[in-house]
């Protein structure tokens, strides 16, 4: 997998025409719980702006002219593959191309446990989060450097032990 760096707003017209011409690319997306006018509304969001993910086995020099002629391509952040861990969490948060719905969960003693949803795989990768903004960041590492990334949370209320 490869990251290749894009217009912004171009992120998904350039995932569908890298498609139309049999190359996998992917954009990940997410539900965002906002806040407008002290109403929450719920809103698809792109994850990382500017950046869409193409998923072949090898650039080679004819695939790499092919995808720099979509309208928009800017570069390829590197020429080297994303090493096989980070490939496989980006694969993750790709999600077949469906958007990430948000994630359900609840705090008790302080500690955010999640009972559904995409952050049930990674809880222990959550290093914040805030109940009264609806959200939880997590850190992802791309060739070697970390972002952090801020997913929309449902807060329930702990279950009550017998």
């Amino acid at each position: 997998m490869y990251v290749l760096y894009v217009q912004h707003g171009k992120e998904l017209h350039i995932v569908e025409e890298l498609r139309c011409k049999n190359i996998t690319a992917y954009c990940p997306r997410q539900l965002k719980a906002e806040r407008r006018r002290g109403n929450w509304q719920y809103v698809e969001r792109i994850i990382f702006t500017g950046y869409i993910f193409v998923d072949v086995p090898e650039l080679t020099a004819k695939l790499w002219h092919i995808i720099m002629k979509s309208t928009g391509a800017i570069r390829f952040v590197s020429l080297c593959a994303l090493p096989s861990d980070e490939s496989e969490y980006i694969s993750r948060l790709c999600n077949d191309g469906d958007c990430i719905d948000i994630s359900r969960g609840y705090i008790s003693d302080g500690t955010l446990h999640i009972t559904s949803g995409f952050l049930t795989n990674i809880e222990h990768e959550i290093v914040k989060f805030n109940r009264r903004g609806k959200r939880a960041a997590a850190d992802v590492t791309i060739y070697g450097e970390k972002h952090r990334i801020v997913f929309s949370v449902e807060f329930d209320e702990p279950p009550v032990l017998p």
